[in-house]
């Protein structure tokens, strides 16, 4: 998966969270992450990374992601591969 496809499916799910309440709110809730560092989550390939690594730690959630965006269960974690690279996700708390 090339960049601008990593980051595209990242912003996907970002927006995937934000369409629910439920979700986004877990989502801040368990990274710590304030409402107004979105955006700044979403121009970056830390954050977009550090998005993924979010929806790869809950199955349920990954399942329902891939399953409404119609893209293989496993197009996040390529995604995420792509984004963060070797390097460790940086802590967004």
């Amino acid at each position: 998966m090339n960049s601008e496809d990593a980051q595209i499916l990242a912003l996907q799910v970002l927006t995937f969270l934000v369409e629910d309440g439920a979700r986004i709110e877990g989502f801040l809730r368990m990274t710590g992450t304030d409402p107004s560092d979105l955006r700044a989550l979403a121009t970056s390939p830390d954050g977009l990374a550090a998005i993924l690594d979010y929806l790869l730690g809950n199955e349920a959630l990954l399942l329902a992601f891939t399953g409404e965006a119609q893209c293989p269960d496993d197009a996040p974690a390529r995604a995420h591969r792509t984004l963060a690279g070797s390097r460790p996700t940086p802590d967004w708390t």
